[in-house]
């Protein structure tokens, strides 16, 4: 298989992977009676920081399976993958935010639209930087964005049950 196709194809595989399982794992945490440790990867409330989470973990699994397919034919793919993680993941608060402030108010089918989208342009964004970035190497922006996905973790995990009391913590 050539190296387009080949792209194509995981990109494509991915966004699916994501939309599916980001929707599954929207019900994980009540599906196993509110457990403590399901918690701290699976969204444990209506928040939309909570919801940053059916991006983020199902982004970063499918990463791996993206970073072993494709690290010997882009050598820019672990940044891709983590600029692509970091992107999508927040692209779930500012879509929800910047609707909620056109429209004034929230409705279902548009925040899970938002899930969509955010997926997708988080997907994008790692296309883009692996046609763009061809062989070239990315050492430093690579461990950047590596820590940068490492903190968004552990926030997440420390955030699961002692959220601050701000905005995109509590609940609409």
């Amino acid at each position: 298989m050539n190296r387009k196709k080949e792209l194509n194809r995981t990109i494509i595989i991915g966004i699916l992977a994501v939309w599916v399982a980001g929707t599954l794992f929207h019900f994980v945490y009540d599906w196993t009676g509110h457990n403590t440790l399901i918690g701290l990867f699976f969204p444990t409330s209506e928040s939309t920081w909570e919801h940053m989470k059916l991006v983020f973990l199902p982004m970063n699994i499918y990463g791996l399976v993206t970073w072993y397919i494709l690290k010997d034919r882009y050598a820019a793919t672990g940044m891709a993958v983590f600029v692509g993680i970091v992107a999508g993941t927040w692209a779930i608060p500012f879509l929800y935010y910047t609707y909620m402030g056109v429209l004034g108010f929230s409705k279902m089918w548009l925040d899970i639209g938002t899930f969509f989208v955010s997926v997708l342009i988080g997907y994008a964004i790692e296309y883009h930087i692996l046609r763009r970035a061809g062989h070239n190497e990315f050492i430093l922006g690579t461990w950047v964005f590596a820590i940068v996905d490492f903190v968004m973790a552990a926030a997440f995990v420390a955030c699961s049950y002692n959220a601050p009391s701000l905005g995109m913590f509590l609940e609409p």
